[in-house]
């Protein structure tokens, strides 16, 4: 999992687009066909690359990943080790980064992807949640 929050000097809740190589090599992603990724999120050098735009881009960048590197950013996210992610977890993970959400908000974003209806992000549906 990344954080723009880390890279974020300015307190602005983004970085510039000439820093995202350098953000997603410093949290542990190999930048994967990065001008292709760009291209198809439209990030221009100019952008402004907040939260939910860098974890657009780590989700784009995954799709070139192989399963174990996948499963092991979804073991970063389940801190719990349950083999899901609950609101509890995924809105702590929204605050370490940064991004300020209430409990509504997390809630939404769970269930946009839950496709079992259990309120929780489980493998399956984090992979299909990076695919959209």
């Amino acid at each position: 999992v990344t954080s723009v929050h880390f890279f974020d000097y300015s307190g602005e809740g983004w970085i510039a687009a000439k820093d995202l190589e350098w953000a997603l090599q410093a949290t542990g992603h190999v930048p994967i066909s990065l001008k292709l990724t760009k291209e198809h999120l439209l990030i221009s050098p100019t952008s402004q690359i907040d939260f939910r735009l860098f974890m657009a881009v780590v989700a784009h960048q995954m799709l070139e990943c192989t399963e174990d590197q996948i499963k092991a950013a979804f073991r970063i996210f389940d801190k719990e080790g349950r083999g899901t992610i609950d609101s509890r977890e995924l809105k702590h993970i929204m605050t370490v980064l940064g991004v300020q959400t209430d409990e509504d908000q997390v809630d939404d974003m769970i269930r946009e992807v839950d496709t079992d209806g259990d309120g929780d992000i489980d493998f399956q549906e984090f992979v299909m949640m990076l695919k959209k």
